[in-house]
């Protein structure tokens, strides 16, 4: 071997080495920095939690020993569920566990499930987790102002209206550590056809989380925002229903999750103090290429799936616009097939 050689070797050695141990001290600042987070002992309130990720959230929390308080508008759902997550406490005798019913998109019913569920479990609410959602895709055009309305009240102000009065009612009794949870997706990182509507309102939350971990700093509490991809729930059962072939077309084959899978990922990066957490590889790519002055999970990989994803996605990008306009095509012969016969 030529001594070129045995520099070029040691140079990338030296190179990979460095960047490996940067990316072990980014991964320990992370560690080290990130607020406490235990759930035992905590009143923790989770919208949506009769069933999909809500369920599987709330079962969690039983697990490590939470007082749990689901909230959702079928009261039937909801106590099928309630025994689901009794049976995953580790101490039932010393936590509590309700259900409130309730349509969070009213914010005086939202008002009045904080109160009642406070009620029942005797304290105040320290953890929260905001899963309750929708999604109705469609053709732009072909929809309704009541279908964009309604998705944008149960996704946005379904979430905004309880936060607001759990943040007044955290700092007016002088709560310290507590966190807040927000269910954006891997839409509320980039829009595609057939979910403007979801994607607004996805985007929406990922702002308003945006804002109120910068802003909530001032009063110790913690703020995370959890970006699924596809889970596989009733919900998207429901969803598939309506989804524009086209938009089926390019999601291809999605390699989804299960609520639990979800659930499992979300509590593992809000134990490592993730403010944007991802549990699939194609959100994490998104994660990277578009987080703006969000924090890193880890600057140095994150830096590096950066890089990757902005040569990967520009092909993915003409993909999906020549899709579109193919799609388009067909549409209009086969309108013109249609006059003709």
């Amino acid at each position: 071997m030529t001594d070129n050689w045995k520099v070029a070797l040691i140079t990338v050695f030296s190179v990979l080495g460095g960047i490996l141990v940067a990316a072990l001290i980014s991964e320990l600042h992370l560690r080290l920095t990130a607020a406490e987070f235990s759930v035992k002992g905590k009143h923790c309130y989770v919208t949506g939690g009769s069933q999909g990720l809500g369920k599987a959230v709330a079962q969690d929390l039983a697990r490590r020993g939470a007082h749990v308080t689901i909230v959702a508008r079928r009261e039937s759902l909801l106590q099928e569920a309630l025994e689901e997550i009794k049976a995953c406490a580790s101490a039932p005798k010393e936590q509590g566990f309700h259900y409130v019913v309730a349509d969070l998109t009213s914010y005086e019913d939202s008002m009045r499930a904080l109160s009642e569920a406070v009620e029942k479990q005797g304290c105040g609410v320290e953890m929260l987790f905001m899963v309750a959602g929708l999604s109705n895709p469609g053709v732009f055009i072909e929809q309704t102002e009541k279908d964009l309305a309604r998705i944008m009240d149960i996704n946005y102000n379904g979430t905004v209206y309880t936060v607001h009065e759990v943040v007044k009612r955290l700092v007016a009794e002088k709560t310290k550590g507590a966190h807040i949870v927000f269910i954006s997706s891997t839409l509320g990182f980039f829009g595609l056809i057939g979910y403007a509507g979801y994607c607004a309102s996805k985007f929406a939350i990922r702002g308003l989380a945006e804002s109120l971990r910068i802003e909530l700093q001032m009063y110790d509490i913690n703020v995370h925002c959890y970006f699924p991809g596809t889970i596989f729930t009733p919900g998207y059962e429901a969803e598939n229903l309506t989804k524009p072939q086209i938009t089926k077309d390019i999601e291809g084959a999605d390699d989804g999750l299960t609520p639990e899978q979800c659930s499992k990922g979300m509590f593992k990066g809000l134990a490592r103090g993730e403010f944007a957490i991802t549990t699939d590889p194609i959100t994490m790519l998104f994660r990277c290429t578009t987080r703006g002055t969000m924090p890193n999970n880890n600057i140095v990989l994150d830096a590096i799936v950066a890089g990757i994803a902005w040569i990967a996605f520009v092909p993915w990008r003409i993909f999906v616009d020549f899709s579109v306009r193919r799609y388009a095509t067909k549409l209009e012969k086969s309108k013109s097939k249609t006059k003709a016969d």
